[in-house]
């Protein structure tokens, strides 16, 4: 049996997970709540770029995608060794079973849903994107990965025209109502 106090010791060190397609607002999202609830902040992309001194489009071309998601794999197996953080994820994370399992494990899913037509507006300057080259590449990339999102959040948050500190705002109520804030 459980007393509150383990309660809430287990809950103080659940990660605050965001997960979504690119461009629906993970890494700016969790730079906001990290900030409003004096959090870490740990954006996975960056974490293997910098591991890697290299941009993720530099490694797919040199390593492959394969290489790339592994290093996500690696990435969270060491969440449960880390204090309690915002972790904004990247939009293929959700592809390998493992990392799902991993995911669930060691917080709270957050999916920021987005549609094809936002993520178009919100990314059509950005260079950095390796699996995107079109708009219909866009929309059949989310068509594939929206169940696989479904399937594991524990919160889904619609992002679309909605500002990124409202979005934040939401997630931190949500999480408050469920007891896990």
């Amino acid at each position: 049996m459980k007393t509150e106090h383990n309660k809430a010791a287990e809950q103080s060190t659940k990660h605050i997970i965001l997960i979504g397609f690119m461009g629906a607002g993970k890494t700016t999202v969790s730079r906001k709540i990290a900030r409003w609830q004096h959090l870490c902040c740990i954006d996975i992309d960056r974490y293997i770029e910098n591991q890697h001194a290299m941009r993720i489009s530099k490694m797919f071309i040199k390593y492959g995608e394969k290489y790339f998601r592994d290093q996500e794999t690696a990435f969270l197996r060491t969440l449960a060794n880390r204090d309690r953080s915002v972790i904004s994820t990247g939009g293929g994370i959700v592809l390998s079973d493992l990392n799902r399992q991993l995911l669930k494990e060691s917080g709270t899913i957050v999916y920021l849903q987005v549609t094809a037509n936002d993520v178009a507006a919100r990314i059509k300057n950005k260079r950095s994107r390796p699996l995107l080259t079109n708009e219909d590449q866009t929309r059949d990339l989310l068509d594939k990965r929206r169940a696989l999102y479904e399937q594991i959040a524990d919160i889904t948050i619609n992002t679309s025209d909605v500002k990124a500190a409202l979005v934040a705002q939401t997630i931190i109520t949500t999480l408050q109502d469920r007891g896990e804030l």
